[in-house]
């Protein structure tokens, strides 16, 4: 298959797809969101895959898991390859979720050659299963992606919720309270009180654990579905803004315009 535009802001019919895709030298996609998980891992060819606004290099051996908080645009240098994996929290076990919907950012790693070749083969493997559908091939299917996700993730070493904190369970609770409630009021304050914890040691915890404030994370969640209603829907900039729990059309724009380097009317013609 060759294109130049992914899937980027659909939302998948099943739990679980998987596809080798092939990329021509170019822009490939825009800065956009994913209402589902994403591994990747690169099989042939360079690009640059700017994630949450850090770039990065890939070429093959190359491999990331992205978040729904996370956003992303991929510029190959050259015509380029690789196994896209998209799924949702119910196609993994609960410990693998909890770790990916609590780590913004995601998980980026490079695998050595030989590495490179054994999690590619797993993928071949996981793909031929999804799409011949032999006995059992469910089974099969879930536990070849858990292993390329686990790997991944020990590959990486930034999975800063296995360090020994003992912050993990609170802070889950926080992202689901945020997630659940980004319409209404989700303040600092407001989540401080209802988890019974002070506003600068909540603070602490997302900068400790994130890399990012508080009132960052919110935007992030705010914007992701914002995202989705320019591209999904005929709703105004002011509606948008409304339902994403922002108290003015202006702030929403301002804070657009900073984490996406467009503007929303911009965004909603590109997608």
């Amino acid at each position: 298959m060759s294109e130049n535009n992914d899937n980027s802001m659909r939302i998948i019919e099943s739990h679980l797809e998987i596809s080798a895709r092939n990329h021509k030298k170019g822009p490939v996609t825009t800065s956009h969101w994913h209402d589902y998980f994403e591994f990747e891992i690169v099989t042939g060819g360079r690009y640059l895959n700017t994630i949450s606004g850090k770039t990065y290099e890939a070429k093959r051996g190359c491999a990331w898991i992205m978040t729904y908080l996370d956003y992303h645009s991929v510029d190959c240098s050259e015509d380029s390859s690789l196994i896209n994996i998209s799924f949702t929290s119910d196609a993994v076990r609960r410990e693998i979720s909890d770790i990916l919907e609590s780590t913004p950012g995601g998980f980026i790693c490079e695998f050595d050659d030989d590495k490179a070749q054994f999690i590619i083969s797993l993928c071949e493997a996981a793909k031929s299963e999804y799409e011949n559908k032999p006995l059992l091939w469910e089974e099969t299917l879930s536990g070849l992606v858990e292993n390329i996700l686990i790997r991944t993730i020990r590959k990486s070493g930034e999975n800063l919720l296995t360090s020994g904190d003992k912050t993990p369970h609170l802070l889950q609770s926080v992202i689901s309270y945020i997630n659940k409630n980004f319409k209404s009021d989700v303040s600092i304050a407001t989540s401080s009180k209802k988890f019974a914890i002070s506003p600068g040691r909540l603070g602490l915890i997302f900068s400790k654990n994130f890399g990012m404030s508080y009132n960052e994370y919110v935007n992030k969640v705010r914007l992701r579905h914002a995202c989705n209603l320019l591209s999904g829907t005929d709703l105004t900039a002011k509606q948008i803004a409304f339902d994403c729990g922002y108290s003015s059309v202006e702030y929403f724009f301002y804070v657009f315009r900073k984490e996406l380097k467009t503007t929303p009317i911009e965004f909603r013609n590109r997608h």
